[in-house]
């Protein structure tokens, strides 16, 4: 290279991250947001419209007499859902100084960038990965413990690998920050306690990424994931612009959960989530996703029940227990390190898709990926997903265990 400026590094980063890379990248970073079906339909202006069948023609069918007056007409009982695009962006800055320093070391500025921008996909993946698990709110976990002042902070109901080493976080009272913009140096993940700058704050309260409820709007800014697809109505009245609970409900639109209230996981209690779904919605679940903590519990309690027998295949009586492809009963087990460690959630990826307007990717709209920072002495690029999470049919799609005994970390 004659020099680094914008035009050779943008000319480099193109040379390199095509679709193939970037989904490469993606795969290494993630367990289940890879796994999503990215659904044929795209949101556009406020969002992606469609119908849902909520009831069947109930009123309209039924045996009768040979000359008897047909049945009372009736009809599909259908309902208009709405799925709304959230934004996602990931930015990275360079300094005026480092890309004049690189002037003659052109190759190893390069590499160096390129590093910064494979391992920035690579974060920018885990945390949308991560959103899976949330429920679009923003809320990470909860304070354990009032803290005045302290530079331990003891959380709970929340999954501890979200936290990361470098993140800065708000904690939120009735919208009022009473941690605002503090760094994370340290995640102590089996006390579940985090590093930071000497704070205040009041128990119970709610632990944001910086700036992530802020100006939040009703359903949040993060994708919705696992937990708004299952719930009931019991967090969230509405789902998708339809009704979960109070007046005008539909039931069908309701999410399946079991709180399974510190118990261990057994063949029984898939078993039981398996036939909610079908019972309620006719569902096929063919995947399982957990920590790893709930696949050795399975693991510890399970296997010492099976009995061998020679020329035979293991079999506990109650099923086959988690085979070594990572199959219970014909559905997929994927350990994903950004599920919370007391749950198990059973879904179908024919109903829980990827609604993407724009898939993860460096933006280049003006023809270059690295932009002047306007005010500053500075270059930033930037990734950026345009895209939500959801389903036509919330029972049919997911089905979420919770609340399950863990064992020591």
């Amino acid at each position: 290279m004659a020099g680094v400026d914008t035009t050779t590094i943008t000319n480099l980063v193109k040379r390199v991250y095509t679709k193939d890379v970037l989904e490469n990248l993606q795969n290494q970073a993630a367990d289940t947001w890879p796994k999503l079906k990215k659904s044929s339909k795209k949101p556009n202006g406020e969002g992606l419209f469609g119908g849902n069948i909520s009831a069947g023609n109930q009123r309209g069918q039924g045996s009768q007499n040979e000359l008897e007056a047909l049945r009372t007409p009736g009809h599909q009982v259908t309902n208009q859902y709405k799925i709304v695009p959230k934004v996602f962006t990931h930015l990275i800055r360079l300094s005026g100084l480092s890309m004049d320093v690189a002037k003659g070391n052109e190759d190893s500025f390069a590499d160096n960038q390129t590093l910064q921008m494979d391992e920035g996909l690579k974060d920018a993946t885990k945390e949308i990965n991560a959103q899976m698990f949330r429920d679009g709110s923003g809320k990470i976990a909860q304070v354990n413990g009032a803290i005045s002042p302290s530079t331990s902070l003891v959380y709970d109901h929340g999954c501890p690998t979200h936290f990361k080493v470098g993140m800065f976080i708000d904690v939120l009272n009735s919208g009022t920050k009473e941690i605002d913009s503090v760094e994370i140096t340290d995640n102590d993940i089996p006390t579940q306690t985090l590093t930071i700058a000497s704070s205040t704050c009041t128990d119970d309260m709610w632990i944001y990424r910086e700036d992530t409820a802020d100006n939040a709007p009703t359903d949040g800014k993060e994708i919705a994931g696992f937990p708004r697809i299952t719930d009931d109505g019991s967090d969230v009245a509405t789902y998708e612009g339809i009704i979960r609970t109070g007046a005008g409900y539909i039931s069908a639109w309701k999410g399946l959960e079991y709180a399974a209230g510190g118990a261990n996981i057994s063949d029984d209690m898939l078993q039981q989530a398996c036939a909610r779904g079908k019972v309620y919605a006719g569902a096929k679940y063919n995947n399982i996703t957990s920590n790893t903590s709930q696949v050795r519990k399975y693991i510890a309690l399970t296997l010492p029940s099976v009995k061998f027998e020679p020329g035979k295949k293991r079999d506990s009586g109650a099923g086959k227990g988690v085979e070594a492809d990572g199959v219970w009963q014909g559905k997929t087990w994927t350990i994903d390190t950004d599920c919370p460690f007391d749950e198990v959630i059973l879904w179908n990826d024919e109903y829980v898709e990827r609604y993407d307007v724009r898939d993860l990717s460096f933006d280049d709209s003006d023809g270059k990926i690295l932009k002047w920072d306007q005010g500053y002495d500075a270059f930033v690029m930037y990734a950026k997903h345009y895209g939500n999470v959801g389903t036509i049919h919330p029972r049919k799609a997911a089905f979420r265990i919770t609340g399950l005994a863990t064992p020591t970390f």
